[in-house]
């Protein structure tokens, strides 16, 4: 094409989105475009613009505007992603961003819900809900205070309440979502005119059909999520283990009975790493927390002596340490919970519950993209019912240890996470380290408690490249053992592993809701 009409038509296609959102919602700073582009690992090609629409009106004449320009639109949440989900294709895009959809619209006690817009992030979602004693029924990631209600729903996500209610679609009741074709559809019972959102399964469940899409099959602009009473009581249980199948035994057991709002666990490398070297003001500051959680001053004493005399010890020797939140409506439903948990985890060693108590004291903290000593990482993921388990981690054993002259050789270094998903079954996470040099996205994340400390690596292709070796390896093994991945974007295989029947209801649902593949093209 002569680049004379490129630049011509990139100039009409900007001033026509001025025209339906304003100056200041529409950024075409190249610094902006770049950062708006990555993600924890991946780089997309530079889009023409960042647009940021502020009412679902606005998006329905976007979608519509696009259309008619031939351009493509990707979807960008919080951008806490890593599995090249939202990066732009193509040049001849624009990317989404939203921020300015962000508004709690309703909060219904009475009836059990609230309605948020895609762009919320689950930290304020909770905050505004706190002031109501009432919380979502899966209330995010811990990834919260970034990450969007909106991007977490087209990805699919686990953490806080996972353990008694699932993943992240489990908890809504209704989507509101812009079509390829600038439809607006409401996917619960407020698709039928004057009824409210009270009800997800009135006739079949549309708004199953687009949680977890990665965005593919429309633009979600707001979500209802079922919402229930704050707990009255809160503690946690920590044990070590030095087999694996023991520890996922565990899960099992407390998954199946819904004993645990929280499950987690990793392996001694993974809690050695990310202790970092002892600090006491860090470490009054974090007791503090868990002392306020506590809800009284003889309990908040108590738990900070036990975690001061429990110290870091407990790392220095596990294979692998289990850590749960426990909730309960009163204090003798608590001990109950607690009593049962103790009974089915007498292969482990109970330890000190310093994870437990801090993740629920500062569920949505400021996460470092990196590791803190500056490395790049990659978290990836399968997720596994407990009769796969144990095939899969011998196998997966054997891959880490086909890998280790390699990795050893490009100082890459892997260890494991795990999160136990009620109704589902186990998360194996892998996490990769490395040296390597960051992109703006790591170094506009980087918390303000790293910068400056950390040291700069040059580039690292060769590692890069070794990790996403590993990485394929890895998803192949997944496929082989029955697994299956959350946030799907364009890591993991999906599509082309689908039964033929379910392929091709696919691929009809996207050609009636996007016939002219508009929105995120290429998933």
């Amino acid at each position: 094409m002569d680049a004379g009409i490129a630049k011509g038509q990139e100039a009409g296609g900007i001033d026509g989105l001025v025209t339906i959102c304003g100056t200041d919602a529409v950024n075409t700073d190249e610094a902006d475009l770049r950062y708006f582009s990555q993600d924890l690992f991946f780089e997309g090609i530079l889009p023409l613009a960042i647009v940021s629409p502020a009412t679902t009106d606005i998006v329905v004449k976007i979608v519509e505007f696009c259309r008619a320009q031939g351009l493509a639109i990707f979807l960008r949440g919080g951008g806490m992603s890593y599995t090249k989900a939202f990066q732009p294709t193509s040049a001849n895009a624009i990317m989404l961003d939203f921020s300015r959809l962000s508004a709690i619209r309703e909060i219904s006690v009475e009836d059990g819900h609230v309605t948020v817009e895609a762009g919320c992030t689950w930290l304020a979602l909770d905050e505004a809900l706190a002031k109501h004693d009432r919380r979502a029924r899966f209330w995010g990631p811990m990834s919260g205070r970034s990450a969007t209600i909106g991007g977490s729903m087209s990805q699919g996500t686990v953490t806080f309440g996972s353990g008694t209610n699932g993943a992240s679609a489990n908890a809504v009741k209704s989507f509101e979502v812009v079509t390829g074709t600038g439809e607006i559809l409401n996917t619960g019972s407020d698709g039928t005119a004057g009824t409210r959102p009270f009800n997800r399964n009135f006739g079949p469940d549309l708004t199953g059909i687009f949680a977890n899409d990665a965005g593919a099959l429309g633009i979600k602009t707001a979500v209802t999520l079922e919402i229930e009473p704050r707990p009255a009581q809160v503690s946690g249980l920590s044990f070590a283990y030095d087999d694996f199948d023991a520890m996922a035994k565990l899960f099992s057991d407390l998954s199946i009975r819904r004993l645990s709002s929280e499950m987690i666990a990793m392996d001694g490398d993974v809690a050695r790493q990310n202790s970092g070297t002892p600090n006491l003001m860090e470490d009054m500051k974090a007791m503090w927390r868990i002392g306020k959680a506590a809800g009284n001053p003889l309990s908040a004493i108590g738990r900070m002596f036990r975690i001061a005399m429990g110290g870091r010890r407990f790392l220095d020797k596990a294979k692998y340490t289990a850590h749960f939140v426990i909730e309960g409506r009163d204090q003798a439903d608590l001990k109950s919970r607690i009593n049962a948990i103790r009974g089915f985890a007498k292969s482990g060693t109970e330890i000190v519950n310093t994870v437990p108590l801090m993740t629920r004291a500062d569920p949505f903290p400021v996460l470092p993209v990196t590791h803190p000593d500056g490395r790049r990482m990659l978290p990836i993921h399968g997720v596994f019912p407990q009769s796969a388990l144990h095939a899969f981690h011998q196998d997966y054993l054997s891959l880490k240890a086909s890998f280790a002259e390699k990795m050893n050789e490009t100082n890459v270094t892997v260890a494991e996470f795990f999160a136990g998903i009620a109704g589902i079954g186990l998360l194996y996470e892998p996490v990769f380290y490395w040296p390597d040099s960051l992109y703006d996205y790591h170094n506009r994340l980087t918390p303000d408690y790293l910068e400056g400390k950390m040291p700069e690596f040059s580039e690292n292709l060769t590692a890069r490249e070794l990790v996403e070796e590993f990485v394929s390896a890895f998803n192949a093994l997944v496929h082989q053992h029955g697994g299956t991945h959350f946030q799907i974007g364009r890591l993991y295989p999906y599509a082309e592993n689908r039964e033929c029947g379910a392929a091709t209801l696919l691929r009809d649902l996207k050609t009636a809701l996007d016939p002219d593949n508009t929105i995120n093209p290429g998933l």
